[in-house]
């Protein structure tokens, strides 16, 4: 199956569950797991998105990273089209994307690229080697691919787990190096 009919089937899958009491029971769990992992105490500077729908809800979690004073920076695409994360605060004025992902509409906002942690968003994860399948555009592969050096993690609910990839995986796939479902944290990353 190519990438386009998975990521169709996903959403549809992903839609379905969002609409049901079982999808805000496990948004809980993924961040309370979250939460008991050392990756947000080490960090300092953390790249997110403000999620959709179907997506785990990180509203929570932006509010819990701003009360424990740390710096939280959106994920935004930039005309080149490159992707580059801008400092995001309770005030920031939104704006939202022909996908409907809002991003931070102030071009002076501060850009840091250089972050400890990202929280990489996505449609579907290999539990095994922590490959995903994004959203179509590459540019969490290709910003990953020139910052190794930042940790990655992702919340991943039941509908997008897998134990082997469905997908094809590309050359250019980064995987992610943690991964956490409700019930584990997947990786040595995050002692």
């Amino acid at each position: 199956m190519d990438k386009k009919q998975v990521r169709r089937d996903l959403r549809t899958a992903l839609a379905q569950f969002a609409a049901t009491p079982a999808k805000a029971r496990e948004d809980q769990a993924l961040l309370a797991q979250l939460k008991k992992s050392k990756l947000l105490e080490q960090a300092n500077t953390i790249g997110v998105t403000i999620s959709l729908p179907i997506e785990v809800d990180t509203s929570q979690l932006i509010a819990n990273l701003w009360e424990q004073g740390k710096s939280v920076y959106l994920a935004r695409v930039t005309p080149q089209p490159q992707l580059e994360f801008v400092k995001y605060r309770y005030n920031s004025r939104l704006r939202p994307t022909k996908m409907g992902v809002l991003e931070v509409v102030d071009k002076q906002a501060e850009v840091k690229n250089n972050l400890d942690l990202i929280i990489v968003p996505g449609l579907a994860y290999d539990l095994q080697q922590h490959y995903r399948l994004g959203f179509g555009g590459g540019y969490y592969d290709r910003f990953l691919a020139a910052h190794p050096e930042i940790k990655t993690v992702s919340l991943v609910n039941q509908v997008m787990a897998f134990q082997k990839p469905t997908w094809p995986v590309e050359s250019f796939d980064i995987p992610v190096q943690t991964l956490i479902t409700p019930t584990a944290i997947l990786g040595d990353n995050y002692e």
